[in-house]
């Protein structure tokens, strides 16, 4: 066990890694026992509600009051002590650390990209806890749970560590972290929204995830026009490389072959962008490669399950055959607006970006999308147009064959609704100030 998951054990409460463990040859081996977790932050709401709640308030004193309240704590440092609380707050590594997490919050010129900054560190940190304690409430915490600042591939791709190389009581390297293989998360934001997706073992046995390669990304349906940029077909040109031919074709015509309107080609532009996207930070390497190296088919709208390999027939748009049935029910009930499709990865050519010249994986992934609804909980009315204003795309796989990809497409994610003060609150702050 890790020196890090042990100090949280101790400060739980929990007596031996066997006990946080649970009795795992009673466990039974099937998806039952595999967890995966939308969270979805709207970001304008939360900071209208902290600003209500404590008027005058900014970023930047907040982020300084929380993480002097609560202490950080790097992901990949080694404990000095067993007892968390005492480790977290005497490590003498924390002061620059939090010195230095304010910086990186506050080194962006506008307001709401340091808002973005800050909960998404929260909820990067809720991830690493809920990957020792997977039953972790949205409740305040009955103990104060330090800010974990997660470790970064060479791609910056945030990770949850398994384990620290080395004794000594120097912070390690991200170099010198072992990624974490039945735990793994990927986060987007996109203003108003900050996402991540999470999958884990709820039995914590240390068993490698199947299809463990996890992406998401979150898309605003808003063409960003300006003086440069003045018409929608403007804003799209420079896009048009990072598409194959069939992919542009889906995007700027129908199934007529007749040109988009500007609303329509806008969605279906962002949609194909956000699986791409997806899809190569579940990979890894997010934008560390070529967009137009592969393509991406979806299958049952793009081309038949029957001639998986032929020639490309979009069925209509893909934003209107998500929005034909957005409304499934999960076990307990609740409607969950998201759809899924089963989709083949095909590499077109060598990538020429600095990525490895194997990140691309042919076989067949499922790509799930959650519309962001604005107004609308998980047991009202239908949602229409005008209430939707993005889209998250979630990415996982591989899988070998198409049959074992239709399977997992019928899980639902389940979806879960926060806040910033809720994730304030989740590490055991009660008071913003």
């Amino acid at each position: 066990m890790p020196y890090l998951v042990s100090a949280i054990a101790a400060a739980q409460g929990i007596a031996s890694v066997e006990e946080l463990q649970g009795n795992d040859e009673c466990q039974s081996s099937s998806s039952m026992n595999i967890q995966m977790k939308l969270s979805i932050v709207r970001l304008d709401h939360s900071i209208a509600e902290i600003k209500k709640t404590s008027p005058g308030i900014g970023v930047g004193s907040l982020s300084r009051a929380v993480l002097d309240d609560l202490s950080c704590q790097s992901a990949t440092g080694e404990p000095a002590s067993r007892k968390w609380l005492s480790f977290a707050r005497n490590t003498s590594c924390n002061f620059n650390l939090k010195e230095e997490l304010i910086k990186k919050i506050m080194r962006y010129v506008k307001e709401p990209d340091r808002w973005t900054a800050f909960s998404s560190l929260l909820l990067k940190s809720i991830a690493f806890h809920r990957h020792i304690d997977p039953s972790m409430s949205v409740d305040v915490s009955a103990i104060v749970l330090p800010v974990i600042d997660l470790p970064r591939t060479k791609f910056n791709r945030p990770f949850l560590p398994q384990t620290v190389t080395g004794n000594s009581s120097r912070r390690v390297t991200d170099e010198e972290v072992e990624e974490c293989r039945e735990s793994v998360m990927s986060i987007s934001h996109q203003f108003p929204y900050l996402c991540m997706i999470h999958k884990q073992r709820s039995d914590h046995t240390s068993t490698q995830l199947p299809h463990d390669m996890l992406g998401c990304d979150v898309v605003m349906f808003e063409p960003r026009l300006n003086e440069y940029s003045p018409t929608i077909s403007d804003f799209l040109k420079p896009f048009v490389g990072c598409f194959t031919s069939c992919e542009w074709q889906a995007i700027s015509n129908d199934a007529s072959l007749r040109p988009r309107s500007d609303d329509s080609i806008v969605k279906e532009f962002y949609l194909r962008w956000a699986i791409k996207e997806a899809y190569t930070k579940a990979l890894g390497v997010g934008l560390y490669v070529d967009f137009d190296s592969f393509e991406i088919r979806l299958i049952g709208h793009d081309v038949d399950s029957t001639n998986i390999e032929g020639d490309w027939k979009p069925r209509g748009s893909l934003w209107g055959s998500i929005t034909t049935d957005l409304h499934h029910c999960n076990s307990n009930g609740q409607v969950e607006h998201q759809v899924s499709f089963v989709g083949q990865v095909m590499r077109m050519r060598e990538p020429r970006s600095d990525a490895k010249s194997d990140a691309v994986q042919n076989g067949y992934w499922v790509f799930t999308f959650v519309p962001l609804v604005d107004g609308l909980d998980n047991n009202s009315k239908e949602p229409d147009n005008s209430t939707i204003s993005g889209c998250i795309c979630i990415c996982k796989g591989p899988f070998d064959e198409e049959a074992d990809a239709a399977t997992s497409s019928k899980s639902i994610v389940n979806i879960e609704n926060l806040t910033l003060l809720e994730l304030i609150q989740m590490h055991g702050k009660e008071t913003l100030i």
